[in-house]
């Protein structure tokens, strides 16, 4: 997934919706729960971090590559990894068959000098006539600061003349037991976690301005 710093067009290096976020949304207590959990397995945590990233990035380009995305999982990925990455695609293979998609943008990066930060949605386009912007996950669970980020880029979207009518996360499971879930949001839904976001924003910008 591209990780390349976001410039406005003056040259300013911006901020990303990522990192705006990662500074006033803590995942602190979920990433200690976890890690906790590891170690009561007899597993390392960093080892079990780094399988589950490596399989997040496969899954990512092998899903959006039946999306419409290029060819993109390169480098040396562990077989464990790549086999938590195949069960992602055979779950969402159900539901891609079920839908009709038309890709407009793939892992695009976006830039916006009036909003005043950058992202790189994974997917945005038509489905079932729709202008859709979706999000890929293979982690436990869907937290509420995805749909922020989500709305984050619903707005990137409309600045750059894209109409965004819902947004959509596609949960995939990395082993064969499980179903994969889809959760659209719209409408007002769409409207709060958007106020969301301008809160989000509003707070990192006075954190840079207080040194926080």
């Amino acid at each position: 997934m591209p990780t390349s710093p976001y410039y406005d067009s003056s040259g300013k290096r911006l901020p990303s919706v990522t990192q705006i976020l990662s500074a006033s949304w803590s995942k602190g207590d979920a990433l200690i729960e976890w890690a906790n959990r590891e170690g009561l397995a007899g597993r390392s945590h960093t080892v079990a971090r780094d399988i589950a990233a490596d399989a997040g990035t496969a899954s990512h380009s092998l899903v959006l590559e039946r999306m419409g995305g290029p060819a993109s999982v390169t480098g040396n990925i562990s077989d464990d990894s790549m086999r938590k990455a195949q069960a992602a695609v055979y779950h969402a293979a159900p539901w891609l068959a079920r839908v009709i998609i038309e890709p407009r943008i793939v892992e695009e990066a976006l830039v916006s000098d009036s909003l005043g930060y950058g992202g790189t949605p994974d997917w945005y386009g038509i489905i079932d006539g729709k202008h859709v912007v979706v999000d890929i996950k293979t982690g436990k669970s869907i937290y509420p600061q995805h749909w922020v980020q989500l709305s984050a880029y619903t707005l990137l979207l409309r600045e750059l003349g894209h109409p965004v009518d819902e947004t959509l996360i596609v949960h995939l499971p990395t082993t064969l037991s499980g179903h994969a879930k889809t959760k659209s949001m719209s409408g007002d839904e769409l409207l709060t976690h958007i106020e969301a976001w301008h809160a989000v924003h509003s707070l990192y910008k006075l954190q840079l301005t207080i040194g926080f």
